[in-house]
């Protein structure tokens, strides 16, 4: 991607200051790839709502990547994380997991998200 990219913190709250170490994975990796580490959408409970939340503002242009801790953050279950990898899929959405090392602008790694909602 040319230019600055501008990256949106995904976090998912399980417990009290379950956040803090969240987004301080966030800002290392932003660092780290020389991206703008921006605003944070924060997901409580279960359910696609915060997801929805993230989507419309990398639609309106604000960011160009979603940025989550692990793949077990993008929601409560199993279905649920299929679930908001196939919507960001769908939208066309860049997202990195980063303890996984998994960023969807690779090629294998699109194919491997591919093949997971294939299963």
């Amino acid at each position: 991607m040319a230019g600055t990219v501008r990256a949106l913190s995904f976090t998912r709250h399980t417990g009290p200051g379950d956040g803090a170490g969240q987004r301080e994975v966030f800002t290392s990796a932003c660092a780290a790839r020389g991206w703008t580490a921006g605003g944070a959408v924060r997901e409580f409970g279960s359910g696609l709502r915060a997801w929805w939340a993230a989507l419309g503002l990398v639609r309106a242009g604000r960011y160009d990547v979603v940025v989550v801790d692990s793949i077990d953050r993008l929601a409560e279950t199993e279905a649920g994380r299929l679930a908001a990898l196939e919507m960001l899929r769908c939208a066309g959405v860049r997202l990195l997991m980063v303890q996984e090392d998994m960023d969807t602008d690779n090629p294998d790694c699109r194919e491997l998200v591919a093949s997971l909602l294939a299963a």
